[in-house]
């Protein structure tokens, strides 16, 4: 007799349970037919089956759809902030074009009041070793690293409802074969473990999260910094 494998997944507590009266509702099996094509136990075996996995496969994919969605739009955000951010680790041409400019005009002037070219200050500009500074690098990491996580989120996630949506297609042929193709559907859905990814996608989601707040955190206090700065500079300019 075939040996039908119950997993904890397989019952959902938010699941009504109907109760059948399988000997009213399928006529009992001719001796030594109990195990033919279309005996009765197939037949109760799939309708136990579809009870357990209607509101299972439902929830399942509902926490699928929430979880696309938000890794979606999650990902569009930090795509965002990441193009805002990913110039900070190349030079940054323009100002070096304007200390160069500037230079250039002090060597004008001292040319035409006959000052000494040596007195003039050289630029520090070196693009040989120009290299980003430690908090850009940092800042662009995390956005990388949390854009990654986010991106791998909502790849799993349509993986998971192609899964659940092959698991749940209805098959041909009699209720022996019906009731094989469905177990066999279901020992690959524990082999492949996609219950336990289900339960941590959430979980790469929140780190994902985490990594693009704290990354956001060094990105304000950046800039916070800088306009400070900027405005101490001028506070004492004006002095």
């Amino acid at each position: 007799m075939t040996k039908v494998r119950v997993n904890k997944f397989m019952v959902s507590p938010f699941t009504i349970k109907q109760s059948y009266n399988y000997e009213e509702k399928y006529g009992c099996d001719l001796p030594s037919q109990e195990l033919s094509d279309n005996a009765r136990i197939w037949k109760v075996y799939l309708d136990e089956a579809d009870s357990q996995n209607d509101d299972l496969i439902k929830g399942f994919k509902d926490s699928m759809d929430a979880v696309l969605i938000f890794a979606a739009l999650f990902s569009a955000v930090v795509t965002s902030f990441l193009i805002a951010t990913i110039s900070s680790l190349q030079p940054d041409y323009g100002q070096i074009t304007a200390v160069l400019l500037v230079e250039q005009v002090n060597l004008l002037r001292a040319a035409g009041n006959q000052t000494i070219i040596n007195s003039i200050p050289q630029s520090q500009v070196d693009l040989k070793t120009a290299s980003p500074g430690a908090n850009d690098l940092w800042i662009n990491s995390l956005f990388l690293a949390s854009l990654s996580l986010s991106l791998a989120t909502a790849l799993l996630s349509v993986l998971v409802k192609q899964w659940l949506q092959s698991y749940n297609t209805v098959s041909s042929g009699n209720a022996k074969e019906k009731a094989i193709i469905y177990q066999f559907r279901f020992m690959g859905l524990i082999k492949w473990k996609v219950f336990e990814i289900i339960e941590i996608l959430p979980l790469i989601l929140h780190i994902s999260l985490g990594l693009f707040l704290t990354g956001l955190s060094l990105y304000i206090s950046e800039g916070c910094i800088c306009f400070l700065f900027g405005e101490y500079n001028f506070a004492s300019s004006l002095a």
